[in-house]
């Protein structure tokens, strides 16, 4: 308990210390994948602290290759000492044993071009803890060489399906961490369940579940494994999307040959309507600042999306793409700046993002059947669905500037993922 209090703390001025710092490289399209760093580990005197120093050091090296801002290789701590580039950040990476099954890990970011010394930190941890301290570490080396928040200790949830013996479909929700590690299952496959979304704080999922022609939504707590249910519908529910805030759930209800959306508010438990009209609408997204909803619907004979402005009195939806094609599963970037679709134009699916307004629409991604995006933490791309049969569904995530497609590897077939926001404390 000692060194999980510890950790907290440390950990708290570890970022705190970060975020006061006020030299950043400026992120812009030519920078992207130009940030030079080396990553090495120190000379370790036990068994322990060389496993683990070379499993962080692995982990570090992945996040920030993924991510595309970084062009990362590894050294050792000769070549780091003698090492002349140019431009090169040059990231250490030192552990020892403090006591039993403790570490101490000792982080130094040193400028090569201004031969500055960026940072220098410590950090005790417990040895089961390693893959999160990497997480944040990487975090750290993040936000200080690009001023943004770093995504690498947030997660995913997804549904994943297998098939039994006959054949029967067998979905549950599943949340791993975003590198792919750690994969728990949170419902065990004895029930239809949909649409998992994490919820502002991160702390917690909701999700749909269908049974004797009622649809449940359920809150699912992950600190400490308990659900219950929000509300019942008779009908049937879809697209649940958290308000930025964390108060409400924008929902999709089918009942009586209509479908609208509703905004469920979380304390009361009451509905209020938001479309009213005979038309399908579906998958609602609010903005960042809550003042506006990006929605889809066919009310104009084809699946288009819509925006309603909720800071005037006419909230009258206006219609936003104008494309070819139909248009579906709209969501707000966490920037506020696009808009992220799904397009299905002659047969083929595209996953696309355009502005507010609908201009500057540009298409990331084809396939025989692409849907479900959702947006990294730091909005620079998106991880969507991608089924090439009905036996093959997994997730890709594209970055918005170079196009770099990238799976994401499940065990199981995968589908509608979400990807959580702010760290999550566990």
């Amino acid at each position: 308990m000692k060194i999980l209090v510890r950790l907290i703390l440390l950990l708290s001025l570890f970022l705190t210390y970060f975020a006061k710092a006020a030299l950043y490289v400026d992120i812009r399209e030519n920078t992207v994948g130009n940030i030079s760093l080396v990553v090495s580990k120190c000379a370790c005197k036990t068994e322990l602290e060389s496993e683990l120093s070379e499993s962080i050091a692995k982990i570090i090296e992945a996040n920030l290759s993924n991510c595309g801002l970084f062009n990362v290789k590894r050294g050792t701590e000769t070549e780091i000492t003698s090492y002349k580039p140019r431009s090169d950040t040059l990231a250490t990476v030192s552990l020892s044993e403090v006591s039993n099954r403790a570490l101490e890990l000792s982080l130094h970011l040193f400028d090569a071009f201004t031969k500055r010394e960026l940072f220098t930190h410590s950090v005790v941890f417990s040895a089961k803890d390693w893959r999160k301290i990497a997480h944040f570490v990487s975090d750290a080396i993040h936000d200080r060489l690009t001023g943004e928040k770093g995504h690498f200790n947030t997660k995913i949830a997804y549904i994943a399906e297998e098939r039994d013996n006959n054949y029967k479909s067998i979905r549950r929700i599943a949340v791993m961490n975003q590198d792919g590690s750690d994969i728990k299952y949170l419902t065990n496959g004895d029930k239809f369940v949909s649409t998992p979304r994490f919820a502002p704080s991160g702390d917690s999922i909701v999700y749909i579940s269908y049974l004797d022609g009622r649809s449940y939504i359920i809150l699912k707590n992950l600190k400490d494994n308990t659900e219950s249910i929000i509300s019942v519908f008779e009908g049937v529910i879809s697209a649940p999307r958290f308000s930025p805030d964390g108060k409400s759930l924008l929902i999709s209800l089918s009942s009586d040959g209509e479908t609208n959306i509703l905004s469920l508010d979380l304390n009361s438990k009451r509905t209020k309507k938001i479309t009213r009209s005979s038309a399908i609408s579906t998958s609602p997204s609010f903005s960042p600042d809550q003042k506006y909803m990006v929605f889809s619907s066919d009310v104009s004979g084809s699946q288009q999306l819509y925006i309603i402005d909720f800071t005037k009195k006419n909230k009258k939806p206006k219609r936003i793409s104008f494309g070819s094609g139909k248009y579906a599963t709209p969501v707000w970037s966490p920037n506020g700046d696009l808009i992220a679709f799904t397009k299905i134009q002659l047969g083929k699916f595209y996953i696309g993002v355009m502005k507010p307004d609908g201009k500057g629409e540009r298409l990331l991604s084809e396939g025989h059947k692409i849907e479900s995006p959702a947006w990294l933490p730091n909005g620079r791309g998106i991880i969507f669905t991608k089924t090439e049969s009905p036996s093959d569904s997994k997730l890709y995530s594209v970055d918005l500037v170079k196009r770099n497609h990238k799976i994401i590897s499940t065990p199981t077939n995968a589908y509608l993922p979400d990807w959580s926001h702010p760290p999550l404390v566990e």
